[in-house]
């Protein structure tokens, strides 16, 4: 017999991060049954703070994963109630996992999604890290739509750039996003804000901007990125398993997937601020990627 949803999600469960591929897409299989299913797990009575056992942890994850693989507007609608719980919730290391992986989770949505995934990027309540997704994916949508349709979308990413009013680390990490795809009505505006950074740790420099336009044609980040969906391949699996027996034999804690770097030293200098996109296009937060480096992440 064919598994229901809730028997798959209950081998999701009992898999932890050992799930096979074939699982994944026999979960997004079941369709709307099982974005109901899934549905339940950001619902405001959920204990997403407290799971009971690790495999409920890790299902969080692949019900992103099987929300991904997942075509219509429903799923898509899921996912952007998932950015928003797991950021609510401070879940770190979930948002570590999926790091830069969004846009590629909404190439198969429709564009009706366009407006969710605006007010997210919009939400000056919700920390900049998950507006940045946000961002990032409506930029995705609309290089998918045309060029028109990307230059309206960039034009919008300047004017949050440009907006004083606007978290600083949000201005600089939407304006990194427009040294991908540089616009020569966006020079004067990515120039003023590289002089208003110095030193280590700034989101990019004058330098870079020049190099940006230089270079011909753009760069989308999400096209760097390997598929989400290798977390699934069997040597993955097996690397996972082999790092985590290694942190046990050491007394580590097994899924410290960064750890919690020492404070910074006090500079006169603007800095990236430790909650924010990671400069060095990482995806992950830079207080868990290059914080703790020292290196000068504007070259």
């Amino acid at each position: 017999d064919v598994p229901d949803a809730d028997a798959l999600i209950a081998l999701l469960i009992r898999d932890e991060d050992r799930a096979p591929r074939a699982l994944i897409e026999a979960c997004a299989a079941r369709g709307e049954t099982m974005v109901e299913r899934l549905a339940a797990l950001v619902a405001p009575e959920s204990r997403w703070s407290e799971p009971d056992t690790e495999g409920e942890w890790w299902l969080r994850l692949h019900a992103v994963m099987i929300l991904g693989l997942m075509e219509g507007e429903r799923a898509g609608r899921l996912l952007v109630s998932f950015m928003r719980r797991m950021e609510r919730a401070n879940d770190e290391d979930l948002q570590d996992w999926l790091a830069g992986c969004w846009p590629i989770f909404f190439r198969n949505k429709p564009d009706t999604l366009a407006p969710a995934l605006r007010a997210l990027a919009r939400d000056r309540s919700v920390d900049g890290y998950m507006r940045c997704q946000a961002v990032g994916s409506l930029l995705a949508a609309a290089e998918r739509t045309g060029a028109q349709a990307l230059d309206a979308e960039l034009d919008s990413v300047a004017g949050m750039a440009a907006d004083e009013s606007e978290d600083r680390d949000m201005r600089l990490s939407v304006a990194s996003d427009l040294l991908r795809f540089p616009r020569e009505r966006h020079r004067r505006l990515l120039r003023n804000l590289a002089r208003q950074q110095a030193g280590p740790g700034a989101f990019f420099n004058g330098a870079n901007v020049t190099k940006a336009y230089a270079r011909a044609g753009d760069r989308p980040e999400w096209h760097e990125r390997n598929d989400p969906w290798d977390f699934y391949h069997p040597t993955a699996i097996a690397k996972r398993q082999e790092r985590r027996a290694g942190e046990a034999d050491d007394g580590e804690e097994a899924e410290d997937l960064a750890g919690e770097p020492m404070l910074p030293y006090l500079r006169e200098s603007p800095k990236v601020g430790r909650n924010a996109p990671c400069p060095c296009g990482s995806g992950k937060k830079y207080k868990k990627c290059c914080l703790d480096k020292g290196a000068d992440l504007g070259s």
